[in-house]
C-alpha cells in the first residue's frame, strides 16, 4: 500500500474516533438522536473529511441500520443501550468505527465490555493468510465466555476505495472459508446479545444507496447522476440531498419508485434482546493488524 493512500486512511481513523467519542459523549438522557448526528458530521467535516455513511444511532434491540432524521422527536431514555456506529472517509478511503454506552444505567456494563475484549482477541488473531473463520472463533468463544450469544448473522468486512462493504466478510462466529491477506482494510465489529442471536429486517430506514439507472430518463435522470457524483457507492441520508432543491424529497421517491435507489432495512434482534456492539478498523500488515481508529 502506498505511503500517501496510508496517510489518507490514518487520517481517516483519527477523524472517525474522534467524532465516534464525540457521538458518545452527546448521549444522554432526553438528547435527540439527531443532536448525536449533528455532532458527529461537525466533527467529520471540520476536520476535512466526509461522512462515508449516516450515523448508526441503534438502540436497545436494534442492531444496525438505524439512522435518525431532523425532527423525527426520537429521544434517549434512561437505560437506553445505544450503539453509535461512525464512518468518514478522506478521497475515499474509508475508516469505521463504532462503540455502545448506556444511558444512566449500569446493567448491561458486562455485555458492553464482552465485545470490548473480543474486538481486542480480534484483532490480535488478524495476520496475513489468516482464516476469518479462525478470527470469528475467537469472538464467538470470548462472547459466550461471558453468558451471552454473538449475532451470527451480521459481520466485520473488508473495505476498499469508495467501497464500504468490498466483499469479504469477518463473521462473529467460527465459520467462513475467506483468507486474510497483507494489504487488506478490514472493519472488524463484534455483536452480542441476550436473545437468539439474529437479527431480522424489520421496517425501511433512513439510510439509501443507488441500484442503477434503470429506466430513468430526463429530471430523474439528472437527479439520480446527481447523487451517484455527490455520494459515489456509498450509503448516503435523505437529507443530505436538500442541497438539490426543494424538490429533493419527490425527486427521492421517484427515483425510489423506479428501483434506482434503495433504502436498508432496520436489523432488529429476533427475540427482541439487547445488542452491544464494538468497532475498528485496521489496516493487514506483516507485522499483524494496525488499528486506524483508535
Amino acid at each position: 500500500m502506498a505511503a500517501s493512500v496510508i496517510k489518507k486512511y490514518l487520517k481517516a481513523g483519527k477523524v472517525a474516533r474522534k467524532a465516534l467519542d464525540r457521538g458518545i459523549e452527546v448521549c444522554d438522557v432526553g438528547v435527540s438522536y439527531f443532536d448525536v448526528v449533528k455532532e458527529v458530521e461537525r466533527v467529520i467535516t471540520e476536520r476535512g473529511a466526509f461522512p462515508a455513511f449516516p450515523v448508526n444511532v441503534s438502540v436497545n434491540h436494534v442492531g444496525a441500520h438505524y439512522t435518525p432524521y431532523p425532527g423525527d422527536g426520537m429521544k434517549f431514555e434512561e437505560g437506553d443501550v445505544v450503539k453509535v456506529d461512525v464512518g468518514c472517509h478522506v478521497d475515499g478511503f474509508i475508516a469505521d468505527n463504532a462503540m455502545t454506552v448506556e444511558v444512566g444505567t449500569n446493567r448491561y456494563s458486562n455485555m458492553i465490555s464482552a465485545v470490548e475484549d473480543a474486538l481486542n482477541v480480534a484483532i490480535e488473531s488478524v495476520g496475513d493468510g489468516v482464516k476469518t473463520k479462525d478470527v470469528g472463533k475467537n469472538i464467538e468463544s470470548m462472547i459466550t465466555s461471558r453468558g451471552y450469544k454473538p449475532i451470527r448473522n451480521l459481520s466485520g468486512h473488508a473495505i476498499k476505495r469508495y467501497e464500504l462493504h468490498s466483499g469479504l466478510s469477518v463473521p462473529n462466529i467460527g465459520r467462513g472459508r475467506d483468507v486474510i491477506k497483507k494489504g487488506m482494510v478490514l472493519a472488524i465489529e463484534p455483536f452480542a446479545t441476550d436473545g437468539k442471536g439474529k437479527v431480522v429486517n424489520s421496517t425501511t430506514s433512513e439510510i439509501l444507496h443507488i441500484k442503477g439507472e434503470r429506466r430513468l430518463k430526463d429530471e430523474d435522470l439528472k437527479f439520480y447522476r446527481w447523487i451517484e457524483e455527490r455520494f459515489d457507492n456509498l450509503p448516503f441520508a435523505s437529507y443530505w440531498c436538500r442541497s438539490y432543491g426543494d424538490d429533493h424529497l419527490k425527486r427521492l421517491n421517484r427515483v425510489k419508485r423506479f428501483g434506482s435507489v434503495m433504502s436498508y432495512p432496520v436489523l432488529i434482534e429476533a427475540n427482541k434482546g439487547v445488542i452491544t456492539q464494538r468497532e475498528h478498523t485496521v489496516i493487514v500488515t506483516s507485522k499483524g493488524a494496525k488499528i486506524i481508529t483508535r
